[in-house]
């Protein structure tokens, strides 16, 4: 049985359920509310230690970090193929894939000034050191503590925009040689890096111009025209169970 700890509208959250949805398999939906702060309660700690979602459970095993998790899927359920063929093409999709993970601080930072921040406010002084003792990482324990205490200044979001706005000038310049990341192959390159682009646009449409970067906006306008990337990305379909509207610690001790 495969079981999917998620919150559906987190970019990490949306690969794997997009690699689930393409390869046609089955899972149980395990919504875990990251507003309430379900991923620092003492149950799903003991599943990802880290602190994280997504997390895969297979057959009672926990798989953790995206990229991770959607190779698992793929050495376990290769029918539909995720993966290119060709070593080279196989070897441009795992850098693609290297990408998504890599540029994924910069973006995080972005959505927390953009989004983020204000549903900071709600919260008192006591449950934010709460919050922040339970977290395990310590470069997102480090990443809240600064957005609590004001956030990051304009300089330091530019320069997550630029690396954002680099990533996407190589993925410009790489499909060149074909419609998707790899080549002619639709794979995990295109899984992970979607969930990037579309967040992007979700922030600041305007870094991707259509007149600057027509290769990424026919890549996505293709990926968006798949019945998998529909199921995943449309409005309300982000799997959240119906909650009360409040601010807890779930599960906090």
């Amino acid at each position: 049985m495969l079981e999917l700890y998620h919150s559906g509208l987190s970019t990490c959250s949306k690969q794997v359920r997009l690699a689930l949805v393409e390869k046609g398999l089955p899972y149980v939906s395990r919504y875990i509310e990251l507003q309430h702060h379900e991923h620092l309660g003492d149950a799903y700690l003991e599943l990802n230690p880290w602190g994280v979602v997504p997390t895969l459970v297979h057959d009672g095993r926990p798989i953790v970090n995206s990229a991770a998790i959607a190779e698992y899927l793929e050495d376990r359920f290769p029918d539909p193929p995720l993966r290119p063929s060709d070593p080279g093409a196989r070897s441009r999709m795992r850098l693609w894939t290297w990408a998504a993970d890599t540029v994924h601080p910069a973006l995080q930072n972005a959505t927390y000034d953009g989004v983020l921040k204000r549903k900071m406010t709600d919260l008192r002084p006591d449950e934010i050191e709460r919050l922040l003792l339970r977290m395990p990482a310590p470069e997102r324990r480090e990443r809240m503590r600064r957005i609590v205490e004001g956030g990051f200044d304009r300089n330091e979001i530019e320069h997550a925009f630029e690396r954002l706005g680099f990533v996407a000038g190589r993925a410009e310049e790489d499909l060149a040689d074909g419609p998707w990341l790899a080549g002619e192959s639709y794979s995990l390159a295109d899984i992970a890096m979607l969930a990037i682009v579309h967040r992007m646009f979700e922030l600041r449409p305007a870094m991707l111009d259509r007149g600057r970067f027509p290769r990424v906006n026919g890549w996505y306008d293709r990926l968006m025209d798949r019945p998998a990337v529909r199921r995943v990305y449309a409005a309300g379909t982000d799997e959240t169970p119906p909650r009360p509207a409040q601010h807890t610690i779930s599960g906090m001790v």
